[in-house]
């Protein structure tokens, strides 16, 4: 059965695009959607969202093939694609919102060149448009981040990492640039299991932007901490490749925001700012963070490849000992023999440790 549809045109899309590419580069321009004047009441309230959905026509794409190769080679049907080669040539896509002028819309996210047609707009909705959560994590926890580093959505990237790091700057911005970058040279999407492995060379914000973007954590035993004091990480993948980033504009903040350096000077190297010092600060770095997560990878960082890179061998699994004086439980090879013939955890012995803080790996006696 044929159905005959009659879709109204309510407005098209300009940007600075002319062709077509890939949709992760489209996705990192802004473009404005002018609504047509009979449709602009349609508007109303629209700056409540956040995010909408825009539903566009492939007008300058003329036929179609069910099954064929898409990017990268692999043969899929285009139901199961997002090839603008479509039987209807329909197209949609999750945008943000970034501004309202009367019937225009400014957008960023939107794959669409300049002059596409629009066909509708709704307000983008978690709670209808979004998977099961439950479901969608049991199978793939890190599938969201994944999806954002794929779509090179770094900015909703860094919002996220903002909920572990507790707040926005400059370096938790590097740390998420370099991680994704790493991830995706490497193959698309984090390893569980430590087979991907990154080494960091600092214990300063820019390592929590590499935690949260590749998934390597010390609780996973697939982070590893150098204390070289140096921004940099080497990300990589068990007998395979890796690639490490070292971060090489020492000046980039000096040079471009200097107000904002004597101010983190004034509040954190003196410790001497007022809570206004420390808002104005916060409210600083975190307009910085948002506009470094769009500067290029190339010119912040050096990047280098490793062919065979040297990494820790896996975890090993310890057995567990218990204090003989106090009596909690510890790893064994933690443990401190005595001439008594006690075997004792570390506090209870006396003996001195590591320890990671502020200031780097040190040795610690009680």
């Amino acid at each position: 059965m044929v159905i005959r549809v009659q879709i109204e045109e309510i407005g098209v899309v300009h940007n600075e695009l002319i062709e077509k590419g890939k949709p992760e580069d489209l996705r990192k321009f802004e473009s404005t959607v002018k609504i047509q004047d009979e449709y602009a009441d349609g508007l109303k309230e629209i700056e409540r969202s956040k995010y909408l959905q825009v539903i566009f026509y492939f007008d300058r794409s003329s036929d179609y093939n069910l099954v064929g190769p898409r990017r990268g080679g692999e043969v899929r049907g285009v139901f199961a694609s997002r090839s603008p080669h479509r039987p209807n040539n329909l197209g949609s896509t999750v945008v943000e919102l970034l501004s309202r002028d009367g019937s225009e819309l400014r957008v960023k996210g939107l794959d669409a060149i300049d002059g596409t047609p629009v066909v509708d707009i709704k307000p983008y909705a978690p709670p209808f448009d979004k998977p099961e959560s439950a479901e969608l994590d049991r199978k793939n926890p890190r599938q969201v981040i994944n999806n954002l580093i794929e779509s090179g959505n770094l900015e909703e990237l860094l919002l996220k990492a903002g909920e572990l790091h507790g707040h926005y700057c400059p370096f938790l911005a590097l740390g998420i640039i370099a991680g994704s970058y790493a991830i995706s040279e490497l193959g698309g999407e984090s390893a569980d299991m430590e087979k991907l492995v990154s080494v960091v060379e600092t214990n300063s914000c820019f390592s929590d932007g590499v935690q949260y973007s590749t998934g390597c954590t010390f609780g996973n035993n697939a982070l590893v901490y150098k204390d070289y004091g140096k921004t940099a990480v080497t990300v990589a993948i068990r007998g395979e490749s890796g690639v490490r980033l070292y971060y090489q504009r020492k000046d980039y903040l000096e040079k471009n925001y200097p107000d904002r350096t004597e101010l983190f000077e004034k509040v954190v190297k003196e410790r001497n700012g007022t809570e206004e010092d420390e808002r104005a600060l916060k409210q600083a770095w975190t307009e910085i963070a948002f506009d470094l997560i769009h500067e290029p990878v190339e010119k912040l960082f050096k990047i280098g490849t490793i062919r065979s890179p040297s990494l820790p061998q896996y975890a090993p699994i310890f057995e567990d000992e218990h204090c003989d004086l106090c009596g909690e439980k510890y790893m064994a090879p933690k443990g401190v023999e005595t001439g008594s013939g006690s075997d004792l955890c570390i506090p209870c012995s006396g003996r001195s440790y590591l320890q990671l803080d502020g200031s780097g790996l040190k040795e610690i006696s009680d």
